[in-house]
Formats: structure tokens, sequence, C-alpha cells
């Protein structure tokens, strides 16, 4: 069985479930299971979802973490550049200069806050998605037993 028919199959929940809700998008899912793959496919069909959207959910979580990504390099970088402008404000030739890179770094910590925070929200429904998926899955699966 190919991955990327089960990667449509999650994608189309997905998007089913952020437009039209869980129920809706549960029996979407799970009609297109049965008339897909009937009989023996259809239980492989449900192991192999619910094994792929396991590794999205720890995929995700392990990326939730901002000290896992480019925004560990953003922060450290506007530290740096941070104390230089300190450094370069006490100076009396260089104060203009260390006051326009001290603004211009607390405007891209504002920035880089608002990236984490949204971030975490879009992941955070994400895996609460994928999540549902599981149990769908599951409960399909105890069915058929």
């Amino acid at each position: 069985m190919d991955t990327t028919v089960i990667d449509e199959a999650i994608d189309k929940y997905v998007n089913e479930r952020m437009e039209k809700g869980r129920k809706s998008a549960a029996e979407r899912f799970l009609s297109y299971a049965y008339l897909r793959y009937g009989g023996d496919e259809l239980n492989e069909f449900l192991k192999k979802v619910r094994g792929l959207t396991r590794y999205y959910v720890d995929f995700l979580t392990l990326m939730e973490n901002p000290f896992k990504g480019p925004e560990l390099a953003w922060l450290a970088s506007m530290i740096t550049v941070g104390a230089v402008s300190c450094i370069m404000m006490g100076d009396e030739e260089m104060r203009i200069t260390g006051i326009f890179l001290f603004s211009g770094t607390v405007v891209h910590a504002f920035s880089l806050l608002r990236m984490v925070a949204k971030k975490w929200r879009e992941i955070g429904v994400m895996i609460a998605i994928y999540r549902e998926i599981i149990e769908i899955v599951e409960q399909e699966a105890q069915s058929l037993v």
C-alpha cells in the first residue's frame, strides 16, 4: 500500500475537520476507507494510517519545542546584537548607532515571540487533529474484530 494514498486520506481528514467539524470529517474519512479498501485491505489501511499518524504526532511534538528549530539561532543572534548595541551605547561616538541597533533588536524580539506563539498554536491544533484520527482508526479497528 502506497503511503501517498494514506497521506491524502489524512490530509482530507484535516481539511474537512478544519472546515466542517469532527463528525463530518470522521464520517467522510471512514466512508473513504470503506469505499477504497474492503475486507482485509481495510484493516491494513487502518493500521498504516495509525502508524503514520503516530509518526506525525511524534514529529510535531519534537518540532513544537522552539529550541529545536531556527528560532534558537535567531534568539542567539538577537542576544549578540543586543549586547553589542549596549556596548556601543556606552561610547559617546557610537551611541546613536547603538540605540538604533537595540531598538531593532527589541522589535525583532517581539516578532520572534509572536512567531513562536503562532507556531505553538498551529502545531498544537495539528497534534490534536492527528490524535483524533488515531482515536477514530482505533475505534474502527476494534469494531472490525
